[in-house]
C-alpha cells in the first residue's frame, strides 16, 4: 500500500517496472532521485528465464502481482532505461518515466491541456454516470460546480476513491463532459488513469462505482483499492 509523500516523488507507492538491459524489476516505487531508484517488495525477471520473455512474465505480474525475492532493492539510475507503472504496462499504454527525477520531467497527463480530447481523457464517465452527475449538479448546492474525483491514502485496501462537487482549484486537470466539468489533482490523475466511473441504481446497487484498471486488489465495498 502506498501514501503520497511530496518528497518521495509522484510515483512513491506504486507498484512499477524497472527496464535495465535484458533484466525486469518489479516492485513498489519507494523513492527515486537522480542516482538510484529504491524498489520495496521487489521480484526480477531476465529474458528467457523460465522460458518466458520478459513481455510474458510482466503480463502475469500485472494480472497476479509477484513473489517477493528482494524486500528492499537498490538499482542505480544509470542502469535503467524507462520505469514504468505496472498498471499502465498491463493497459497496454506503456507511458515511461525517464530514469531522472519526476520532478524534472512532468508526467505528460498532468501538463496536458486543461481540455484534453476525448481520447486523450484520464478517465471516463458511463452514460448512467453522466446522467446521474447532470442530476444531482441541477440540484441547488451544487449549482455551479464540477464533479471532483480523487484519492486519499487510507480505507482497508491503502487508497479511497473520492467524489465530491467542487469548484475548479489552480493545479486542476479539467476535463469537459457532456453539460459539465471534471476536475482531478495531479497525483490522483496517477491512480486514475484509466478509470471508468458508472452510477448503478435500484436495491442492489452501490452508487458511483470505479473500474479502475491500476488496482491489484479492490475491498468489498468497492471503496478503495491497492496498486
Amino acid at each position: 500500500m502506498g501514501t503520497f509523500h511530496d518528497d518521495m516523488g509522484e510515483l512513491h507507492g506504486i507498484t512499477v517496472v524497472a527496464f535495465a538491459r535484458d533484466t525486469v524489476y518489479v516492485g513498489r516505487c519507494h523513492e527515486m532521485d537522480e542516482q538510484r531508484l529504491m524498489l520495496l517488495d521487489a521480484d526480477q525477471h531476465v529474458e528467457g528465464q523460465d522460458d518466458r520473455t520478459n513481455e510474458q512474465y510482466l503480463e502475469r505480474a500485472a494480472k497476479f502481482g509477484v513473489w517477493k525475492k528482494h524486500e528492499k532493492l537498490l538499482l542505480p539510475v544509470s542502469d535503467i532505461s524507462k520505469v514504468v507503472p505496472l498498471g499502465d504496462y498491463y493497459r497496454g499504454v506503456g507511458q515511461s518515466v525517464p530514469a531522472t527525477p519526476v520532478a524534472e520531467k512532468p508526467d505528460p497527463v498532468a501538463t496536458a491541456p486543461a481540455t484534453p480530447n476525448a481520447g486523450e481523457a484520464p478517465v471516463a464517465l458511463t452514460e448512467s454516470a453522466c446522467v446521474e452527475v447532470k442530476r444531482l449538479l441541477e440540484e441547488e448546492e451544487n449549482r455551479g460546480q464540477g464533479l471532483r474525483l480523487g484519492v486519499s491514502g487510507g480505507g482497508c485496501s491503502g487508497f479511497v476513491y473520492k467524489v465530491a462537487f467542487d469548484s475548479f482549484q489552480e493545479g486542476d486537470i479539467v476535463i469537459s463532459q457532456d453539460g459539465f466539468e471534471i476536475f482531478l489533482d495531479r497525483k490522483s490523475v496517477i491512480y486514475l488513469r484509466g478509470v471508468v466511473l458508472d452510477f448503478q441504481k435500484g436495491l442492489s446497487g452501490r452508487g458511483f462505482q470505479f473500474n479502475n484498471p491500476n488496482a491489484s486488489n479492490t475491498c468489498g465495498c468497492g471503496e478503495s483499492f491497492a496498486v
